[in-house]
Formats: C-alpha cells, sequence, structure tokens
C-alpha cells in the first residue's frame, strides 16, 4: 500500500478537482428528484402489484426519538427525554402497521418479509413493554418463522448486557454499534461522550455467540480527528472485532441539520483532503487487521456474510449500507422512512408527526414524495451500483440484462471520463470500466457521470 505522504501528495490537486461532493447514490434516482405528485392512491397500486411479485423483503422501522442531539448527526430525529412522547410515537407506528394489515388482508396479499431493521434515532429507547408491543404488533403483517436477520441499531451509552439479551429472546440477531470515534477530544467537539469501554464491555462471549453478526459505524471527518488519532481509534476497533465497519464520511448538510455549525464553534472541520486522509488510514488499520473492503465504504471480515457476497456478485447497497442481498426491496414504516418495491417504485413517507398522524386518522398510508422507475432508470441505477459496490462494470453483463449496446448508450458518458482516465482514477478497456485504487476515494463522483437527472 503507498504512504501516506504519497497518498496526500497525489491526491491533493484531484480533491481540488474532484471536490464537489456528489450523491452517495442509496438510489437512483436520488429522492429530490421524487414526485410529490405521489400519493396514497399511487401507493395503493404499487402494493396491489406486490401480489405478482414474491421477491423478499426488508421491513425497516424507523424510531426518531433520541435523548441526547450528536451535533455531527444527519438522521431525521426528534429530541426528548419525556418517554411519553416516544409511547405517543408508538401509537402511530402501530396505526400504520394496522392499516397494512387491513389493506392486504383486503386485497389478499401476503408480504415475503425476510428481514426487519429498527432504525432511528434511536430504536433502544423503546422499553421493554413498548418494544414487545411493536413485535406482537408487527406478527400481524409478519410472519417471524421466516425472519432470518433482525437487526437494530444499539446506542451503546444507553443499553446494557440484559437489554442484549432481552433483544436476543425477541428474535433480533444482528446488531449495530453508533461508535463514530473513541477519541475523547472528538467526542467532546461531536456532543457524544461515549468512552470504549461502553462498547467492549458489552461485546461478551454470550453476546457473541447469540447475534451472527455485529456493525460498528465510524466517521471520518470529525471535528479534532487526525491520522495519530483515528488509527488509534480503528486500532481498538479491530481488537473488538466486530464482523462489519461502515467507514462513512462526515456530511455537511446545515439546512437540514442547523444544529451541524455547533461542530465548527470550538474547532476546525478537516477539509476534503483531509478527510480522504483520515479514510485512508482508516483503511488500512482495517486491511491490515484482516478486513475486506465491500464497496465504497464498508468493510467485513472475509467469512461475512456480506464479503462473501461480494464475491459472488449478489452483494446488494441501500440505505442501511451493504447487505449480502437476499432482501432487494425495502418495506419502510414510521416518519421519513423509505420504500424500494416492486424493483421499479420509489416512495418515502411524510417527515412531520402531525401530519403523519393526521394521514394515518384519515386511513391513508402517510406518503410524501415518490418515484416510479423508467428503463432508462433501472438501466443507469444498475451501472452505478456496480461502480458503487465492486468499483468496475462490465459492458456485457449490462448489454445481456438490458439488451443495449453498452458503447452506443453510453457513448457520452464514456467521453465524460477521459479526464478521469487520465488523472488516474479510471481505467478503461473493451468491455470493463474500473475504478483505481487511486479513484476509489473518488468513486461519487464517477457514478456521478452516468446520472441523467444532474447537469453534467
Amino acid at each position: 500500500m503507498e504512504s501516506m505522504d504519497n497518498y496526500t501528495q497525489v491526491n491533493k490537486e484531484l480533491a481540488e478537482k474532484y471536490g464537489e461532493r456528489a450523491f452517495m447514490y442509496t438510489e437512483y434516482p436520488h429522492k429530490k428528484f421524487w414526485s410529490k405528485k405521489f400519493d396514497d392512491t399511487d401507493y395503493r397500486t404499487v402494493l396491489k402489484n406486490i401480489d405478482n411479485n414474491n421477491s423478499p423483503i426488508l421491513l425497516y422501522l424507523h424510531i426518531p426519538y433520541c435523548q441526547q442531539l450528536c451535533w455531527f448527526c444527519t438522521c431525521h430525529l426528534w429530541i426528548t427525554n419525556n418517554y411519553e412522547k416516544v409511547k405517543q410515537y408508538l401509537e402511530l407506528l402501530i396505526c400504520e402497521i394496522k392499516l397494512y394489515h387491513n389493506f392486504l388482508e383486503e386485497n389478499s396479499i401476503v408480504l415475503n418479509i425476510q428481514e426487519i431493521h429498527l432504525g432511528g434515532g434511536s430504536p433502544t429507547y423503546l422499553k421493554k413493554e413498548e418494544f414487545i408491543r411493536l413485535i406482537q404488533e408487527l406478527k400481524s403483517i409478519v410472519n417471524f418463522k421466516n425472519i432470518h436477520e433482525f437487526s437494530i441499531e444499539i446506542d451503546p451509552r444507553r443499553i446494557n448486557k440484559e437489554m442484549l439479551l432481552f433483544y436476543h429472546e425477541m428474535g433480533v440477531n444482528r446488531i449495530s454499534f453508533g461508535i463514530q470515534d473513541f477519541d475523547p477530544k472528538v467526542q467532546k467537539a461531536i456532543n457524544r461522550i461515549q468512552p470504549a469501554h461502553l462498547t467492549s464491555d458489552l461485546l461478551t462471549g454470550d453476546v457473541r455467540r447469540y447475534f451472527h453478526s455485529i456493525n460498528f459505524d465510524i466517521i471520518c471527518g470529525l471535528p479534532n480527528q487526525t491520522p495519530e488519532s483515528i488509527r488509534k481509534t480503528m486500532e481498538s476497533v479491530v481488537e473488538m472485532s466486530p464482523d462489519r465497519v461502515c467507514l462513512n464520511y462526515l456530511h455537511i448538510s446545515n439546512n437540514f441539520a442547523p444544529h451541524q455549525k455547533l461542530l465548527e464553534k470550538n474547532s476546525e472541520l478537516p477539509n476534503l483532503l483531509e478527510r480522504k486522509s483520515l479514510f485512508h488510514v482508516a483503511q488500512e488499520v482495517l486491511l491490515n487487521g484482516g478486513y475486506l473492503r465491500t464497496g465504497y465504504d464498508h468493510f467485513a471480515k472475509p467469512n461475512d456474510g456480506v464479503a462473501l457476497s461480494m464475491e459472488k456478485k449478489t452483494m446488494a447497497w441501500n440505505a442501511l449500507g451493504y447487505t449480502p442481498g437476499e432482501c432487494t426491496e425495502v418495506l419502510g414504516l414510521g416518519v421519513h422512512s423509505y420504500s424500494n418495491l416492486n424493483g421499479i417504485n420509489y416512495s418515502q413517507n411524510i417527515f412531520e408527526e402531525l401530519e403523519y398522524s393526521k394521514a394515518l386518522k384519515n386511513k391513508k398510508f402517510p406518503i410524501f414524495r415518490g418515484y416510479q422507475l423508467k428503463k432508462d432508470d433501472i438501466i443507469r441505477r444498475d451501472v452505478i451500483n456496480s461502480l458503487r459496490s465492486y468499483f468496475n462494470v462490465n459492458f456485457c453483463e449490462i448489454e445481456q440484462k438490458h439488451k443495449i449496446d453498452f458503447k452506443k448508450y453510453f457513448k457520452n458518458e464514456i467521453q465524460r471520463l477521459y479526464p478521469f482516465m487520465d488523472d488516474g482514477i479510471v481505467t478503461l478497456s473493451e468491455d470493463i470500466i474500473a475504478i483505481t485504487e487511486l479513484g476509489k476515494v473518488f468513486t461519487d463522483r464517477v457514478c456521478q457521470n452516468f446520472d441523467s437527472f444532474i447537469e453534467q
């Protein structure tokens, strides 16, 4: 692996040239291009079409409440220490579950749900009584005998081993820890004091036996992060030995998350070049620790399901990260959550609790916007997913799947890649576009070249 000095030296010019942020492409096209005219009526049509599509579905439930605001966060969340508000939201979520139950029963539809994910916010905010109630309600639309993965996002500051064992008893078999960074200076700067022992103390032998996969979320680009500090954090990560690591870049969105301005109150944020250098150091520690890079910003142990699926080229990418690909369709419940159904239909729920409540009281699915993919969208989505997941796209695979001539179809896009080739970011052979090791940190910009919704 090249030295940090060479890496920094090479990338300084490229960071300035390709530095503007591109979409993460958790879906294509991006949500900003979805239509707000898409409503309850359109969504019911989508659900009715599920009857003819028996693809496995991942059920996502959004619990938006947290007890404390982390200043880096761009999740859709609300802060409260009043647990009654959490219980009130749970009642609304149950109303949405019942709405689905009634609709599915009336139309003789059986959802092929095989995975469940609880995210937020902090789904660990729910106490045992409310968690049990939620599971009981879900049984009206989920056959739990068919669930092979049930995951929940964990806040190590507000959980104990007893609660983890309770989750196991309730069927949870995968847990994802919000770590971000173990350095005390960084934690103070992001308003998330979380000593490393809080996590390591939870990962006892029996906990590891009960959960078949453990994930850590880490962020590159936080205030006070240095190459030395993130190296120590990642060495601690490797020592704690999670099965997967999500190594995200800090995303700044002051319009959506104005609280992020607090990050720069007492310290300066790393610039683009520094963020990419931090990623490089973190990646180096993970690779030396035996992890494989599974897509743009994820890593996994060689025997983990994601790593094995990457080798088989069945790995899937969605808003929850990279998955082994058993469930490529998503059904989202709760505020802000989004769905991807029938392979061509996107939709997203209402953001605000009051509007969410009004829709449910009127027996309407709480849809905020949606989009139905056209053939061109599907082709481009496959190209972008291949680049983001495997750092290459094989022309023959796309041609066989979609019955097109790749070079003719993407003539302009290929021409626009020439500057990337000159800069050593991509290579172009007779039938493959490949992103180089140097170019991997600019993968999102290469993907953007195939996005027909934005000006190139």
